[in-house]
């Protein structure tokens, strides 16, 4: 027998016939017309050749072909159903999910804090990793399911990617507190002949500080380059080296450190932070889950879990 000419239909009714060994009996129990059901029992005893059920004193009896057939068909009915009525709920209490995640070394400062505290008190055994992806990677990690999320601000993702923005926020400079030039603000002319520190991270969007600077005809001496943001407190606190960087991350540097935070004299452009996904996982329960703890605790009318000055909204 050619598997393509079979109907799931027809393993039904072969499963009603062995269990009520009666036409109108079987019928009733699947929601068939007594013709049709003997229309289905034609087709599959002209399958195998074999009449399969066939009428006696005790009604119809299965042959002994049909009795080799009863265990593996009624098998695999019973592991279509438990696969197709698979509910594919996801439980954070007893899960040992590890997700995967792409974040600056930003996000991990601002966002992996309070994530891993939450976690620890509603999916003790979830796990996280994260990493460090270029922009141009980030599609192929997400759609592969290599990574589950993308969070942060990601400069000129693919198109065919879900999005959620979380929050908005703009730039603020950061300067040691003790300066010996700059006080409580700063003028366009001191910013621009100070030293800086500029930070250029793979798949950071940031770059928009240079693109504004560009754009206004403004230079600035770039005295320090690095490639992330983990050092620079340390070095902004204790040299007269001045940063712009993201409000959120100065904002959680400065309880911590000899730092203290000005507003620019340039009107940098807003950035906003959202977490990315591919389609191909938009329906995982887990996946779901992640995203939705995620926005409920970071999105801009939450609070709770972002530095206090964020409280002032936009």
């Amino acid at each position: 027998m050619n598997i393509t000419d079979l109907n799931i239909r027809f393993l039904l009714v072969f499963e009603a016939m062995m269990t009520h060994r009666n036409v109108t009996a079987a019928a009733e129990s699947i929601g068939l017309t007594q013709p049709a059901l003997s229309v289905c029992l034609k087709k599959l005893r002209e399958l195998h050749n074999d009449p399969l059920f066939v009428r006696t004193s005790h009604g119809m009896e299965p042959t002994v072909l049909a009795q080799e057939l009863k265990e593996p068909i009624l098998q695999a009915l019973n592991l279509l159903r438990q696969t197709l009525n698979h509910t594919h709920d996801f439980d954070p209490g007893t899960s040992t999910r590890t997700f995967h995640m792409v974040m600056t070394d930003i996000g991990a400062r601002v966002f992996l804090p309070p994530l891993l505290g939450q976690l620890s008190r509603i999916a003790p055994n979830v796990n996280l990793n994260t990493v460090q992806l270029p922009v141009k990677d980030m599609r192929d990690a997400l759609e592969s399911g290599d990574m589950d999320l993308a969070l942060g601000f990601i400069h000129g993702l693919f198109a065919d990617c879900h999005q959620q923005q979380l929050f908005r926020r703009s730039y603020v400079c950061m300067v040691r507190r003790d300066h010996p030039k700059i006080g409580d603000t700063i003028s366009l002319e001191d910013y621009l002949a100070m030293p800086h520190a500029v930070v250029s991270a793979p798949g950071s969007g940031h770059d928009i500080i240079e693109n504004t600077l560009i754009k206004k005809g403004y230079q600035r001496r770039v005295a320090l380059r690095l490639s992330h943001f983990l050092a620079i407190p340390l070095i902004v606190a204790s040299t007269d080296l001045i940063v712009t960087i993201p409000t959120m991350l100065a904002e959680s540097y400065v309880p911590v450190t000899n730092l203290k935070i000005i507003e620019p004299p340039i009107a940098f452009p807003e950035y906003t932070i959202s977490q990315y996904w591919h389609g191909r996982y938009h329906n995982d329960a887990g996946h779901r889950w992640l995203r939705e703890l995620i926005y409920k605790m970071f999105r801009d009318n939450e609070t709770d879990f972002l530095p206090a000055r964020f409280e002032r909204g936009l």
